[in-house]
Formats: C-alpha cells, sequence, structure tokens
C-alpha cells in the first residue's frame, strides 16, 4: 500500500521524537546548572577574598603608623641623648681641674 492510494483519515502518522533535540535541550539545562554553581562559588570566594585583603590593608595600615611612631621616638630619644652628652661635657669643660678652693696666697714678711 502506498500511503497516496489511503484516504486522510485512515494514514496512520508516526512521527519520530528529536531525540537529539532533547538531548541537546537536557545537556543545556545541565551545563546551565553546573555553570551557575561555579558562578555562585567563586562569587563567594572572590567576596570572602576582599574581606581579607581589606584586613591586610588595615592591618599594614596599622603597622605603618606604629613603624613612624617609632622611628619619631628615637628621633626624640636621640636628641635628649646629645643633649645629655653635651650637658655632662660643658661642666666638665669649665670646672676646675682641682676642687680646692681658691685661697689667696699670703704676702711674705721679712725679718
Amino acid at each position: 500500500m502506498i500511503s497516496h492510494d489511503v484516504p486522510k483519515a485512515q494514514r496512520v502518522v508516526t512521527r519520530r521524537r528529536p531525540w537529539a533535540l532533547i538531548a541537546a535541550a537536557l545537556l543545556l539545562a545541565v551545563l546551565s546548572t553546573i555553570l551557575w554553581a561555579k558562578w555562585r562559588d567563586s562569587r563567594t570566594h572572590a567576596e570572602q577574598l576582599q574581606v581579607e585583603l581589606r584586613q591586610v590593608y588595615a592591618e599594614a595600615e596599622s603597622l605603618r603608623t606604629i613603624a613612624t611612631r617609632a622611628q619619631q621616638r628615637v628621633t626624640q630619644l636621640e636628641g635628649e641623648v646629645r643633649a645629655l652628652k653635651a650637658a655632662a661635657s660643658a661642666p666638665a669643660a669649665t670646672a676646675p681641674t682641682d676642687n680646692k678652693p681658691s685661697i689667696p696666697a699670703k704676702p711674705k714678711t721679712t725679718r
């Protein structure tokens, strides 16, 4: 029997399902889900890294401030040491070598 000879009402239309299209759609859905999950994980990881980076920058700034204050303190202490050395050496230069009070010499008398 040729399908042209059979009236339209009696023809059984057997259509094949587009298995390739169904498989492609399922594959697209699975890949989209995997991509979305990976994107979410990487976004969460990036946010954690940004928080950690802010903490590191804050700690570095704190250490920089501490180092600057320490350097200022060292400079101040060095100035004080220089001033103390200068004060200690100045009286020594002007002081007499012996600590005896100076007594005027008595005039000699002749007899």
